[in-house]
């Protein structure tokens, strides 16, 4: 019984029960413990709800279908629609019974014992039917005559292997040929007027030389008419013995050539009633079937295939499978066709999801093709199979588009909450400072009460880059390292923030293949997973960190989005504390998710680690076992070249003194443009001002001006800063460039190496903002003769 409700189970006991019913239960709610069961496989029917938490009725039935096909599967639901209970039933469901009328179920129930030993008896039937019909072949091979079945015009439809001693043919040499051919001119014309009484309803007995081998030997021959149900005459049969060695055993032969004349009889029927079944089960199929030669030209279609491109079958045999209109009308379907015929040929099965373009519409199928083998293990033909999907995949889409839907609403909200709390410290702090300017009692606090503003502002930015890291959208400063030296480097300072009670071992693998990543991003996310474990572990534990190669290949890449195969430097994270829920494991990279309690978390730690290897094209696998542990697998792929140096700093020291030069600040925002001008003016350098591109073209185009770096922010109108610089180097070669922007969603990462700059990430301070600026002019080409500028 696979029921969540125990009250249900046990109203559903009760009325088996009062019905007379003699009953063993075992009831289940999981999916672990419903596949347990149907392993075990000691239970007569199967009860079972459709609607179960993180498991649903139709998935039972299908593993049901595969695991225990034989055993009567019945739904006890209170929500099953009767469209529903339609496809139930189609899907192979005996029954299903709504649990507001569980009064039905005891009649159902035993209805389905009845019905699934009719199937037993029915299976037995035919297996016994099958052993008849090799025993048939058995002994139509072991007797001492010639057998044969003939259609009128004579020709041979079956014979059995003493055709080949007596007439020196084997019986699939004289399948569909003329007597004439198989027993020879002068044998057949000796009998010919008795196979002609045969051939026209009359049954005949005569004796004549049959055996090639012994000219002098007699034959008795028995010709038996064949007739349809209708009476009309479809043939007639053979008996040859040689009366010569056989008449000691006249008495028993004329009972075996009864029975053998009912056997033929039957048999032959069978096989037709078997083609018949055959036949109708391929036309009558709802997939789409077809049936194709080892060269890759359609032998047959059936009903639904013709249908889904509208066309008979008569237009479509023999054309080559690959180009027909199944395919011709989706590009690269084709040539996927032709490589999975390929492998059908070397009697491999292949699958695909494959979007047709069909005249019937834009339709989603799985695709299936498979060889079938001759008994000799050759490919004698190959069957398609396309089972459609549209529907399904239609559903899974608009499922997507609602959790997107909610992962936004979520995103939102915890977006506006930390940030307005960041706003209420920005906010007080600055009014607070505003009242103490006022007052010479409290003009010392004013510092503080800025510098608590402050810090909220990088509060802020640090939540930005966050969010940037999760939408993989952050610039990320990517070098080629060697992970181990880096853990090597790191390692002391991973220790102090684990704490006493965690114990720390560090794996690393040998000649550990280089990786192409931004070194702090990569020190973040492993300080986050390893916080993250410490504290799933509050009592202590083991905490184990590893490094290793790995190959991915074609099959393993496609278990994983977007992972392409090849090789990865992987970096796992294991430890042995409390684990993660199976349903809480497909949320944790959700942003601002998080199971810790009020004050220990943000929700934004995993989905930063998510963005960031996702971004540096890898991937990131978990394993979690309740009350085990957890494995974190990031994988990032294995780069090529040398170790690259560690980049200059960023923020040199700021010499006030130094602060020499002539700067043009292109900014469309009114307001940041007037901080970054007077904070460079305030500086000590000439700055120039320009609302968007073209003004700053215009400047630089002036003669009496001379400027020695362009400060520009990459997001304008009417002209990018991208599109600026380049004008502005053909202008000037020399000169020098800074960037700035806000959300680098349109940072183009060609033309940021092209460009040999540095970007400045908003919001930034001033020592930021002069540090970057130092940092750029120092870098510059010598001095050139400076040029007085009029301050504007």
């Amino acid at each position: 019984m696979l029921e969540d409700s125990a009250l249900d189970a046990e109203l559903i006991s009760v009325h088996l029960a009062n019905a007379g019913l003699q009953f063993v239960k075992e009831r289940v709610w999981t999916r672990q413990d419903y596949e347990r069961l149907l392993a075990a496989g000691n239970f007569d029917v199967i009860l079972a709800d459709h609607v179960l938490p993180a498991f649903d009725g139709d998935t039972a039935l299908e593993l049901a279908a595969v695991a225990a096909p034989d055993v009567p599967f019945i739904f006890v639901s209170g929500t099953l629609s009767e469209e529903a209970a339609v496809r139930a039933l189609k899907k192979g469901a005996v029954d299903y019974v709504v649990k507001q009328r569980l009064q039905r179920l005891p009649d159902a129930v035993e209805r389905a014992f009845l019905e699934a030993d009719k199937r037993r008896q029915l299976a037995q039937a035919q297996a016994g039917l099958a052993r008849q019909r090799a025993q048939l072949e058995l002994i139509t091979d072991s007797l001492p005559a010639l057998i044969a079945h003939l259609d009128p015009q004579h020709r041979f439809l079956f014979s059995n292997q003493r055709i080949a001693p007596w007439l020196g043919v084997s019986s699939a040499q004289a399948l569909h040929q003329p007597a004439s051919a198989v027993f020879g001119d002068a044998i057949f014309a000796a009998i010919q007027p008795q196979l002609a009484r045969a051939a026209a309803g009359e049954r005949v007995s005569f004796q004549a030389h049959l055996d090639r081998r012994e000219p002098d030997s007699v034959a008795q021959v028995d010709c038996v008419p064949e007739f349809s149900e209708a009476g009309q005459l479809t043939g007639y049969y053979l008996l040859a013995i040689d009366v010569t060695s056989l008449k000691r055993a006249q008495t028993q032969l004329e009972q075996s050539n009864q029975h053998l004349e009912s056997e033929v009889s039957r048999r032959t029927q069978d096989l037709r009633r078997s083609q018949e079944t055959l036949a109708a089960i391929f036309e009558s199929a709802y997939q789409l079937q077809q049936i194709i030669s080892p060269q890759g030209t359609i032998l047959d279609a059936n009903v639904a295939s013709l249908a889904a491109i509208l066309a008979p079958k008569q237009e479509v045999i023999g054309l080559p499978y690959a180009n027909s209109p199944w395919f011709s009308g989706t590009d690269g379907a084709s040539e996927l066709i032709e490589r999975a015929l390929e492998r059908g040929s070397r009697r491999e099965h292949t699958r695909y999801e494959l979007e047709l373009n069909l005249p019937t519409g834009r339709r989603s199928f799985d695709f299936s093709l498979r060889p079938l083998l001759d008994p000799n293990g050759a490919v004698s033909a190959l069957v398609a199979e396309a089972l459609e999907t549209t529907e399904r995949r239609q559903a899974e889409h608009a499922l997507r588009q609602a959790q997107k839907i909610e992962a936004v609403g979520q995103l939102t909200g915890g977006v506006a909450h930390d940030f307005n709390n960041i706003l209420t410290i920005i906010t007080g702090n600055i009014d607070q400072a505003r009242l103490m300017l006022d007052n010479p009692k409290f003009q010392h606090r004013v510092p503080r009460a800025l510098d608590s503003a402050q810090k909220a502002v990088l509060s802020a930015a640090n939540l930005t880059q966050r969010l940037l890291a999760f939408s993989r959208r952050q610039p990320l400063k990517s070098r080629t390292l060697s992970v181990n030296r880096h853990l090597s480097e790191w390692e002391d300072m991973l220790r102090r923030a684990l704490g006493e009670l965690v114990r720390l071992e560090v794996v690393q693998q040998e000649d550990l293949w280089l990786i192409e990543v931004d070194p702090s991003q990569l020190e973040a996310s492993i300080l986050n997973l390893l916080v993250n474990a410490r504290d799933a572990m509050p009592q202590g534990g083991t905490l184990e960190l590893e490094t290793s190669n790995g190959l991915v290949d074609a099959q393993d890449a496609a278990a994983y989005d977007g992972l392409e195969p090849g090789e990865y430097v992987l970096l796992r994270v294991t430890d042995s504390g409390t684990g993660i829920p199976e349903h809480v494991v497909g949320r944790i990279f959700e942003p601002f998710f998080t199971t810790k309690e009020v004050g220990r978390g943000t929700g934004l730690g995993l989905s930063m680690v998510y963005g960031f290897v996702k971004q540096s094209k890898g991937h990131v696998v978990v394993r979690s076992s309740p009350g085990k542990g957890t494995t974190f697998t990031l994988m990032f792929p294995r780069a090529a070249g040398n170790v690259t140096d560690e980049e200059p700093a960023g923020n040199m020291a700021l010499d006030e003194a130094s602060c020499e030069g002539t700067i043009l600040v292109a900014e469309d925002n009114d307001d940041v443009r007037a901080y970054v001008v007077e904070t460079l003016r305030y500086a000590g350098y000439r700055v120039l001002e320009a609302q968007d591109g073209a003004t700053a073209l215009s400047l630089l185009s002036r003669p009496d001006r001379s400027i020695d770096l362009l400060f520009s922010d990459i997001v304008m109108p009417g002209m990018s800063g991208w599109e600026l610089a380049r004008q502005a180097r053909a202008i000037d070669p020399d000169l020098r460039l800074l960037f700035a922007s806000g959300y680098p969603r349109d940072i183009d990462m060609d033309q940021y190496k092209a460009s040999a700059t540095t970007i400045v990430a908003k919001p930034f301070t001033r020592a930021k903002l002069l540090g970057a600026i130092a940092h750029a002019l120092a870098a510059r080409s010598p001095a050139r003769p400076a040029v007085p500028v009029a301050e504007p």
